[in-house]
This record gives structure tokens, C-alpha cells and sequence, in this order.
């Protein structure tokens, strides 16, 4: 069995654009997905399916998906359901929430503390983010800012947990506060783009 310990996944078009995120219930020989009904319909389909799995990583995978109503609506609040095959796995990431990529995201930050300043976002992952800036930062203070890594601007909150200064500026370790799954999904497939793009510009 490929997935060990997965709740949620992300499914692509054929053509490879996000589709919809969906609810993974799996056994050892069967997996189903679960998920919003706009723009679905009766079809089978073979795609790409990314799976978060907590404790297999992210896994991409070729998978031949029957959608159809779920038959347990409303009792599960998700209008359609697919049947999955894993067909082929394409890649592999273990534990996504602990691999960062490195990354130079320049954004404005605020805080109730020390109001609106800039900083530099030079690693992320599903879990945090290491950001630099002039700004001395108090440990455990609230920060905010927005940022689009898939394509809505999305407003993100974060808490200074370990911080050290760097010459002029000021280097501080941030987790993630009050993340949806929604937008941990986007993170984490922002965090693959970037590995795979790197892993890719290697080896030409």
C-alpha cells in the first residue's frame, strides 16, 4: 500500500492545473476521495493526484479517478466522491512539513507591537518560515502578512519564536499560526514547486 497515513490530497486536470483539494479515507486495498461539487461531474479520468501523507511525505502520483455523487450526503458534507487507483507513483517527498525550501520573498509584515515593516522570507515549509529584517522583533510576537503562492492573496500569521542578530539586520525562526488546511495544502504544494524547479535546474 503507497499511503500510509493520508487525510488529504490535491487533484490536478489532465492538463495539470490544480483542481480541487479533496479528503482522503483509505484502507489497504481501496481509496476514496472527497470533495465540493463546483464543476464536477459523472467522469472517469486519469490524473495526477499530490497525497499528504504524515507519515510517507507527499507523494505524486498517476491515478485513474471514477467521480461520482457521494452517496453518503449529507452525512459527509462532500457532494462528490471519486473511487481511486494509484496507477504510478512520479515522486516523493518525506515529510513535507519538515523539508524547507529556500526561497527570497521580500513582503511587508505587521504587528501590534512594531506595526508594519519589511522582511525577507528566505526558507519556508508547511510548519514555518526563517525571515530577515532591520526590524528587532520581541520573542513570541504576532506577525501577519499576505502572499499569493498559488494564485489568491492569501493573509498569513506567524509567531517569532527563536530570532539572532545578523550585522545590521535581525534573522528570526517563525512558525505557522492558526493555519487552515486549506492554506497548509497551498504552502506545501508551493514548497514542492520550488524543490522540484531546483532538483530540475541541477541537473541540466
Amino acid at each position: 500500500m503507497v499511503l500510509k497515513d493520508c487525510s488529504r490530497c490535491l487533484v490536478y486536470t489532465p492538463q495539470g492545473k490544480p483542481l480541487t483539494e479533496a479528503v482522503v479515507i483509505h484502507t489497504r486495498d481501496y481509496i476514496s476521495l472527497y470533495f465540493g461539487g463546483l464543476g464536477m461531474r459523472d467522469v472517469r479520468m486519469r490524473t495526477t493526484v499530490d497525497f499528504y501523507d504524515d507519515r510517507a511525505g507527499m507523494i505524486r502520483a498517476i491515478c485513474e479517478l471514477v467521480i461520482h455523487r457521494n452517496p453518503t450526503f449529507p452525512e459527509m458534507p462532500q457532494p462528490w466522491m471519486a473511487d481511486c487507483t494509484i496507477q504510478e507513483v512520479k515522486d516523493s517527498l518525506q515529510r513535507q512539513k519538515d523539508i524547507r525550501a529556500r526561497v527570497n520573498i521580500a513582503t511587508s509584515f505587521s504587528s501590534e507591537r512594531h506595526g508594519t515593516f519589511y522582511g525577507v522570507i528566505e526558507n519556508i515549509s508547511a510548519g514555518g518560515l526563517y525571515v530577515k529584517t532591520k526590524q528587532p522583533l520581541d520573542r513570541g510576537e504576532m506577525l501577519t502578512f499576505q502572499y499569493s503562492f498559488r494564485t489568491a492573496m492569501r493573509t498569513f500569521q506567524v509567531r517569532a519564536i527563536r530570532g539572532k542578530r545578523i550585522g545590521d539586520d535581525y534573522g528570526y525562526g517563525c512558525c505557522f499560526v492558526d493555519l487552515s488546511e486549506n492554506a497548509e495544502a497551498v504552502i506545501r504544494e508551493y514548497v514542492y514547486k520550488v524543490l522540484k524547479e531546483r532538483d530540475k535546474g541541477r541537473r541540466q
